[in-house]
Formats: C-alpha cells, sequence, structure tokens
C-alpha cells in the first residue's frame, strides 16, 4: 500500500510518515503561543510535505511554504503570522483553516490549487494579499 503522493514501498512510506509527524510536533512545540512574549521564528518548509499540520494559535516570523503538500488536514487558525507568508503553488490535499489567523505582513497565496475546504473566517490581512492564478474549487469562507 502506497500514502496517496508517496512514491516509495510501504515500509519507507512509513517511516517517512513517522519522521515527518515528529518534526511537526517539534515545530509545533517549539513555537511560542500567541500569549507568550516570545521571539519568533521563521519556518521554510518549501516543498515540504506536511500530515495534519497543526500550527493553531502559535506565533511565526515569515513563513514559505512554497510548492508543499499539505495532506489531511491543516490548522493555522489563531495563528498570528509576524513576517511575509507565502503559500506560492501550494497543494493543499485536506481543508486548510485560517479562521482568526493575524497576517501582520503580506499574504501570497499565488497559485495555491485546493480541491478542499479553505477557511479564512475572521482571518486579518493588514498589509493585503495575493490570490493570483489560486484555485479554490471547495467551500472557501472568507467572512469577517
Amino acid at each position: 500500500m502506497k500514502l496517496r503522493g508517496d512514491e516509495t514501498d510501504e515500509p519507507e512510506a512509513r517511516r517517512e510518515e513517522v519522521v515527518r509527524v515528529a518534526a511537526q510536533r517539534l515545530i509545533r512545540d517549539l513555537l511560542p503561543k500567541r500569549a507568550d512574549a516570545a521571539p519568533t521564528f521563521d519556518l521554510d518548509l518549501s516543498g515540504a510535505k506536511t500530515n495534519r499540520l497543526d500550527l493553531s494559535g502559535r506565533v511565526i516570523g515569515r513563513l514559505l511554504m512554497q510548492r508543499a503538500q499539505l495532506l489531511h488536514r491543516t490548522d493555522f487558525s489563531g495563528t498570528e503570522f509576524r513576517g511575509r507568508v507565502y503559500f506560492t503553488g501550494a497543494e493543499p490535499r485536506g481543508p486548510v483553516t485560517f479562521a482568526s489567523a493575524v497576517f501582520r505582513e503580506r499574504a501570497g497565496f499565488d497559485g495555491m490549487r485546493s480541491a478542499n475546504e479553505v477557511d479564512f473566517t475572521h482571518a486579518e490581512f493588514r498589509r493585503g494579499a495575493t490570490v493570483d492564478r489560486a484555485e479554490f474549487a471547495g467551500a472557501t469562507a472568507l467572512r469577517q
């Protein structure tokens, strides 16, 4: 059995998934919560394949997720992005939520393609956002 999007055999794919999930937990645990007075960290996950990534309620400096594959549910609800954010060419393969997220700098979703729900409910874009050539084929929530 192959995991969706993997071209590797089952044992190798399983090991890769275990490492990926452990790395995601480590990132989550190292990022400060919004209520904390702590330094911010920039993340470059360009080209990464994430699995149920949950960075909700965290503070992130700059975030690069260009051409990233977001497997299953991805949660950025309540996240505060203090630097620029790039989801250029990202491919969510499950629902993504940015509900109540705060983008202090410009956010780019250019070329992002999702067949699943993308939720921006109550998100704040303080310096604007771009969505050139983005495709949100699933339900998309933009309510304030």
